[in-house]
């Protein structure tokens, strides 16, 4: 997969993505994949922003039932199965728990036919799934049982535990690029760091878009026959552009995920916040939520924390007093953990439509993904503008786009075959097995910890990442491993994974900097390796480094912290 912004407009393409997150990958794939001539384009990073936010859990649609939304439901546990079946290597099974308590509709009664409900609409879950990937049925456990996993809980109602199974991702960062991986070798024209300035327009016909490459800031032209607006939080920004009035479609709240130290062994948990902050008439005080704590690489994953937002999303500013609240949040929820600031890793933040308004206590988030026609809407033809809701759900919400495709296109569309289709790394039959087999063949030449770690991040490509390490080399330590390991990993995400920027490597390719910023030696030693194969001079070097360093104090409170020292 290699970066060419000159050949983009050298093309009329029938579509053309704005938009490298998760909706705008799947899109491009399916397009790609059912004979379309499709470009995307990514104005940073493919899955640099709200993409990358999430709790690494892929639905089955439990909590829905409460709202009797069973076909709701049905389609979550359908696209869990989907992404278990495609991605392999990235999407794993994952047990879930929730206490059950003596109050009626939190018994284990009612949690126990909840259960029994779920795994009837998912009847049919493991239909395309080897042994391994299999979504086990539900079950309730026992007060004991539930107090082994829990032992913080530290709540006298609690009666037991209501068990279920979704999907946890290893990498979401690695799993939206596989999905433009995936485009690329199915013939679409990816290039990340693009951005879409604005539509070329010609009466009530759109006609592609005017695009600028901010690396070297040259404007050009993309001409295509449709353009998908699937730019996340920023969709009304470019529809904005358009001569004519527009009123924005959406309302955004912020949606933070904290990644902290281990807190809860083997299982995600979902627990409820403020359980015992009581008024005197018996109402909640504070808005409880639910907060889930899953395990993930020997740490937690806590959230997810809503609030509104009001603003431009770029200039959004993590404060202080924010985390601080969060943190007694979820020290409400599971007071066993006792965490502080200083533990927080690496902060998650992203944007996602809501329902409610800005002076609601409570942030009510739309569900279901919306795709505008702009020809019912404005008149305007050759535009659709996606808004998605769920990391879950953006392959069906790309299929159904890529229909209305070839509907602006005035052609019939060929069925997809996203469902089915393995994306790249994906082609593994067991992965278990997969393996087994690498770290039996290959331990001797990396510890087995890291071979684990790159068979879940590359899959099958685990191969090729594996031929670029070095014969000879400095073998000190690093975060995952040898230098000659790290230089691998580098080396092939510039190479072929369209890695341009040291965050691209840390943040996104390599899994380096997932749990928090490394340390000023592997930075500098990652950044050198990067020099060396792009031709960096010094000044570059330097000032990539100094990037990657902004965005963990943007991202992690003892990195800001630490910075902070440092400067002073």
């Amino acid at each position: 997969m290699q970066r060419n912004p000159t050949q983009l407009s050298k093309v009329e393409y029938d579509l053309i993505v704005i938009g490298g997150g998760i909706y705008g990958a799947c899109i491009a794939w399916d397009a790609a994949q059912r004979g379309l001539s499709v470009a995307i384009i990514e104005r940073g990073d493919f899955g640099q922003e709200t993409s990358a936010n999430s709790l690494k859990t892929v639905h089955g649609g439990l909590r829905y039932l409460q709202d009797f939304d069973l076909n709701l439901v049905r389609l979550m546990i359908q696209e869990r199965s989907i992404y278990l079946h495609i991605a392999p290597h990235l999407v794993h099974p994952l047990p879930c728990l929730t206490p059950t308590y003596s109050r009626l509709m939190k018994s284990k009664a009612v949690m126990g036919m909840a259960l029994k409900l779920n795994d009837f609409a998912g009847y049919d879950r493991n239909k395309s799934l080897n042994s391994d990937q299999e979504i086990p049925s539900s079950r309730i456990f026992s007060q004991e049982d539930c107090q082994a996993v829990m032992p913080g809980l530290q709540n006298v109602d609690v009666t037991g535990a209501a068990l279920w199974f979704d999907g946890q991702i290893y990498d979401t960062e690695r799993l939206t690029l596989s999905f433009i991986n995936s485009a690329a070798n199915a013939g679409a024209e990816v290039c990340n760091y693009v951005a879409a300035v604005g539509l070329l327009q010609q009466e009530n016909k759109v006609m592609g878009v005017k695009a600028r490459d901010t690396i070297t800031n040259e404007d050009f032209n993309i001409r295509s026959r449709v353009v998908v607006n699937a730019a996340g939080p920023w969709i009304d920004g470019l529809l904005e552009g358009l001569n004519r009035d527009y009123a924005p479609r959406f309302r955004h709240s912020l949606a933070i995920n904290i990644i902290t130290r281990r807190i809860v062994e083997d299982y995600a948990v979902g627990v409820p916040s403020w359980p015992d902050e009581k008024s005197r008439d018996g109402s909640n005080q504070k808005v409880s939520h639910m907060l889930f704590i899953s395990p993930w690489r020997n740490h937690s994953i806590i959230g997810t924390f809503h609030s509104h937002f009001l603003g431009d999303p770029d200039k959004f500013i993590l404060e202080e007093h924010s985390l601080e609240n969060i943190i007694l949040e979820a020290n409400s929820a599971y007071p066993g953990a006792k965490l502080e600031l200083d533990d927080i890793k690496f902060v998650h933040h992203g944007f996602l439509p809501e329902k409610s308004n800005p002076t609601d206590q409570e942030v009510t988030l739309v569900r279901k993904s919306r795709i505008i026609d702009h020809r019912s809407d404005e008149g305007l033809s050759g535009l659709i503008s996606i808004m998605g809701v769920k990391y879950t759900t953006a392959r069906h919400a790309a299929e159904k786009t890529v229909d209305l495709v070839f509907d602006h296109l005035g052609k019939t569309p060929p069925p997809s075959k996203t469902h089915s289709t393995q994306l790249y790394g994906g082609q593994i039959d067991h992965f278990d097995a997969f393996l087994s087999t690498a770290i039996n063949e290959d331990s001797s030449l990396l510890e087995p910890f890291l071979i684990d770690h790159w068979v879940r991040s590359y899959g099958t490509n685990y191969e090729l990442v594996k031929k670029l390490m070095p014969v000879s080399g400095d073998q000190s330590k690093l975060s995952y491993g040898s230098d000659k390991a790290v230089y691998a990993q580098v080396i092939y995400a510039a190479r072929e994974e369209m890695a341009i920027k040291l965050a691209d490597v840390i943040l996104r390719r390599t899994g380096l900097g997932s749990i928090g910023r490394p340390d000023d030696s592997t930075l500098e030693n990652i950044a050198e390796i990067m020099a060396l194969e792009l031709g960096w001079p010094t000044e570059k070097k330097n000032l990539e480094v100094e990037e990657v360093k902004a965005i963990y104090r943007k991202h992690g409170l003892r990195d800001r912290m630490v910075d902070d020292l440092e400067s002073s």
